[in-house]
């Protein structure tokens, strides 16, 4: 019985093991990922390869994770086309095969399904992480209108006049006799005496004597003589500035004054005192200046783009160092003709009020002008527009790492943003750096594509790596070539060696056998045996001992002996 009992179960092991395999193991195996080791790389050098996150050995640089590392089916794996290669530190240098670009780095290939439609660029997070790409919500807003600047308060034009005369003489007497001075209309200002004026007096007498003989005569052109001569006399005395009282009280009286009387011609201050008492003064010379300063004229410079912004009437906000706490208020009275070709700036005026007197010509002034309204548009920084001479571009971010430049219609400009008119909408993405990298992308993208379109891209790259070699050559020759002009006796000139495909001795390069070089961590092909610059980039060389420097060279596929 024992023997049935266990011959019946090694039978049902048997029976059941298999199908447990065939029908629940054997199902899932296939579904069992892959457990591949997530690999790192560097944006910079992509030839840096590490199984754990870190820096670059290189350029110090965060590692970044390899996407698309664990591949369970290797026939789903499916091999993209490169279209072109190019330099890492340069979009415009590109080579139709893998190499070394100018600067020495690895050439980065382009496949074919990053070539983007309509200008749509591709970026990997990795490389946008390395551009320093940032991105900003556009939103809707009006815009401050206002204007800040600066002013200067300076007399009003038109109340100002000058005190002169029309004779020659001395001053006899000055009645007001400091800058400064208030005068009102009316108020003797000073007595001249003029020889000339006395002898016009003169001579109004005795066309007056002249005329009362000469009316006895029974000839009519004698009696008319008198008439004119009287008449020619009081003329020339009226052109003298003398008055028409003064000159009937001559007529009345017979007595002909030594000096002229000179009066304000309406109130205000003394600005300018240009004479004293008893001075010889000639005609047409300046005596006074005079202005009333209950008025003045503010005057302010805004931007050439600021004119929109403000018209007449616009109201202005003024404040003075001197008076903490204290505002005038005023209006835009007059807006200049002509703009100032060296700041682009217009000049406006503001009449203020200074009927207190406490404001003074020459003050400098804080001005905000309250400007017209803009009206609520989306807005844009002023980093993120690309400004050409035909049109303006922002990159618009489309998701997914896509990118593409967008053509806008700008408005008013204020605190640093921009009105968008046309091309964007509130809630969209956009670019605020490293945009120029895009938009070189995407023109290079687009040319290219332009390109494969008409059947030209093979001349193209074979003309670009011929522009590439012969610049190359260029600046190897100036490089092996010394500069007499520049070099002197008490310079002791560098030695470069500029590696190529040939295996590569760096132990005769170094010259003073200290076993140390310095090679440029940019360009690992340019190694010198002194310190200095790199020929090809500018960057400092680094000291580095020769074992090091053929660890680099060999890191990046050079032979090295």
């Amino acid at each position: 019985m024992n023997k049935k009992i266990i011959v019946l179960i090694i039978l049902a092991v048997v029976i059941l093991v298999p199908v447990y395999f065939l029908f629940i193991s054997g199902g899932s195996t296939s579904n069992i990922p892959s457990q591949e080791k997530q690999l790192y790389t560097c944006g910079m050098h992509p030839d840096i390869i590490s199984d754990e996150p870190g820096n670059c050995p290189i350029c110090g640089m965060t590692l970044v994770p390899i996407k698309n590392t664990n591949i369970s089916d290797p026939h789903q794996k499916k091999e993209k086309k490169i279209l072109y290669w190019r330099a890492p530190m340069d979009p415009n240098e590109i080579y139709n095969e893998p190499g070394k670009s100018k600067m020495g780095m690895d050439l980065v290939p382009v496949y074919e399904d990053e070539q983007g439609a309509q200008g749509i660029v591709t970026i990997d997070p990795a490389v946008q992480q390395n551009m320093n790409i940032k991105t900003e919500i556009v939103l809707k807003k009006r815009l401050s209108s206002k204007v800040t600047t600066n002013g200067v308060l300076l007399k009003d034009e038109k109340t100002e006049y000058l005190v002169t005369t029309k004779v020659s003489g001395w001053i006899e007497k000055l009645y007001v006799n400091y800058t400064g001075q208030e005068v009102h209309k009316g108020q003797k200002l000073m007595d001249i005496y003029s020889p000339q004026l006395v002898a016009a007096q003169q001579e109004l007498l005795t066309a007056l004597s002249y005329k009362n003989t000469s009316s006895q005569s029974t000839i009519e052109i004698i009696k008319k003589s008198g008439d004119e001569l009287v008449g020619n006399a009081i003329r020339k005395l009226q052109l003298l500035d003398v008055s028409e009282s003064e000159i009937n009280n001559l007529i009345d009286t017979k007595k002909v004054k030594t000096n002229l009387k000179l009066y304000a011609l309406n109130s205000g201050t003394v600005i300018h005192k240009n004479v004293l008492e008893g001075e010889k003064i000639m005609a047409g010379a300046p005596l006074l200046r005079i202005a009333n300063l209950t008025n003045l004229w503010l005057t302010a410079d805004i931007y050439e783009y600021e004119l929109s912004k403000v018209k007449l009437g616009s109201k202005a906000s003024i404040t003075f160092n001197f008076l903490p706490g204290k505002t005038y208020t005023g209006k835009i009275s007059f807006i200049y003709p002509t703009i100032e070709p060296t700041s682009r700036t217009a000049r406006i005026r503001i009449d203020v009020d200074n009927s207190n007197g406490k404001l003074k010509p020459d003050m400098f002034a804080n001005v905000v002008i309250e400007g017209i309204d803009l009206g609520e548009y989306p807005v844009v920084p002023e980093n993120a527009v690309i400004r050409s001479g035909n049109k303006d571009i922002v990159i618009l971010s489309i998701g997914n790492g896509k990118f593409k430049p967008t053509p806008v219609k700008l408005g008013s400009y204020a605190d640093g943003l921009y009105q968008v008119l046309e091309g964007l909408s509130e809630g969209n993405k956009i670019v605020t750096s490293a945009q120029f990298l895009i938009d070189s992308e995407s023109n290079l993208r687009s040319a290219i594509g332009q390109m494969q379109e008409s059947g030209q891209t093979d001349s193209m790259m074979k003309n670009m790596n011929e522009n590439n070699q012969k610049e190359e050559m260029k600046m190897q020759d100036k490089i092996k070539t010394p500069d007499v002009k520049k070099s002197s006796a008490h310079e002791k000139e560098k030695s470069f060696s500029i590696v190529r495909g040939e295996p590569v001795d760096v132990s005769s390069i170094d010259k003073n056998k200290d076993g140390q070089v310095y090679q440029d961590m940019m360009d690992w092909n340019v190694i010198s045996d002194e310190p200095g610059e790199c020929p090809l980039c500018g960057m400092i060389l680094k000291e580095l001992a020769l074992d090091e420097a053929r660890k680099n060279l060999l890191n990046h596929g050079f032979k090295v002996k």
